[in-house]
């Protein structure tokens, strides 16, 4: 993918912001600290992999959900994006740190997260925060696969009359994930690549 013409040609790999942004760096590092692990392991898509990006580690660390929340604000006004949702449980740490700062950035974006299932009790929906009909949504995951996970956030979101013609993961470990989301109009950027962590 090519970076918006507003970012330098070095985010090209990752095409939310440029690598020599001080915000880049210091989220790399906390990520490769505390969020990269290796071993055998099954992801969510069901595959096997021989290293894992635990992210959690990281979006619920008070400055890496900080620095997260800054970056996506920022990607969300430059895009002109007011909505951002994802699925459980990946998203949600995210997408509240998101909300959070884009009060304190003067740039409030409504914010919401979608269940796997619906609730047996209650209201029984799918849909915890804020989705305004007809709004754009950023879609939001932590890491990235295959995409499947964006496509189940964007299917529990069906009878809301909502757009989302663009998605945003952490890290995207470049096993197709763009190409599945760009095969249903949608494309995906990415804070991180597999690549930019090179011991891999």
């Amino acid at each position: 993918m090519t970076a918006p013409a507003a970012h330098p040609p070095e985010a090209k790999s990752a095409d939310v912001l440029g690598r020599h942004d001080p915000r880049w760096l210091r989220l790399q590092e906390i990520i490769r600290v505390q969020s990269l692990k290796t071993g055998t392991f099954t992801l969510s898509s069901g595959r096997t992999s021989t290293y894992l990006f635990q992210l959690r580690q990281t979006t619920m660390l008070p400055e890496g959900g900080a620095l997260l929340g800054d970056i996506i604000v920022d990607y969300m006004k430059s895009q002109g994006i007011v909505c951002i949702g994802g699925l459980e449980m990946g998203a949600v740490p995210i997408v509240a740190a998101t909300a959070a700062v884009s009060h304190l950035k003067h740039y409030p974006v409504d914010a919401f997260f979608v269940r796997k299932a619906a609730k047996e009790h209650g209201a029984r929906e799918r849909i915890d925060g804020f989705l305004r009909d007809g709004a754009e949504v950023l879609m939001i995951d932590d890491v990235a696969t295959t995409g499947g996970s964006i496509l189940k956030a964007i299917e529990g979101i069906e009878g809301h009359s909502c757009q989302v013609r663009r998605a945003l993961a952490v890290v995207d470990r470049e096993e197709g994930a763009a190409e599945n989301l760009a095969a249903q109009g949608i494309k995906l950027a990415a804070i991180f690549k597999r690549s930019d962590f090179l011991e891999i």
